[in-house]
């Protein structure tokens, strides 16, 4: 495998996603997040052995921040989704309004 799009063709028949847009959302996110359990060396190291093209997007792909952790925490503790407690949240101060 060479290319992105090759990769992300195989990505989207492992995981039965719709259309390459949606395989390139996950493989960001998993990459993502990788990239901030494995660290900037090691990242480097997957970088420097990649084809061009797959280092190309492996270096375009930022770390995944912290908080990402604390949302996956609540759904995992509440069964919420951050859009569903904004909504919540949101709702509740329409109703607090009038």
């Amino acid at each position: 495998m060479k290319t992105k799009k090759e990769f992300l063709e195989t990505l989207m028949k492992m995981a039965n996603l719709k259309d390459l847009n949606e395989a390139d959302a996950a493989a960001r996110a998993v990459i993502s997040l990788t990239k901030r359990i494995i660290g900037e060396e090691l990242s480097q190291k997957i970088a420097d052995v990649s084809p061009p093209d797959l280092r190309q997007g492996w270096e375009s792909i930022k770390v995944a921040p912290e908080d990402y952790t604390g949302r996956d925490e609540r759904l995992f503790e509440t069964g919420e989704t951050d859009d569903e407690l904004e909504t919540e949240r949101q709702s509740k101060a329409q109703s607090e309004r009038y």
